[in-house]
């Protein structure tokens, strides 16, 4: 399945039940769904806002906003080399 970006791929996947979420230091953040697993590990350039991804609406009601320079996506601090 060919994307144009993210936002796209996920829009393609809205229907699917959400299996998993992983993340890696400086790996980025995956998705499993049902079908596929995405990897969001964006570059420099690719950041648009000051938040890269939040995931909400678990059962047990917990949440998580990843931003540049945290957690998986530590390579984006601007004091690295990536």
């Amino acid at each position: 399945m060919e994307m144009d970006g993210y936002s796209d791929a996920l829009r393609q996947l809205i229907c699917q039940r959400v299996i998993d979420t992983f993340e890696q230091s400086a790996g980025g953040l995956g998705i499993e769904f049902e079908s596929l697993a995405l990897v969001f590990r964006p570059e420099p350039g690719e950041i648009q806002g000051p938040e890269i991804a939040s995931l909400f609406g678990f059962v047990d009601h917990r949440w998580m906003t990843w931003r540049p320079g945290e957690e998986a996506f530590e390579y984006l601090s601007g004091d690295s080399e990536g």
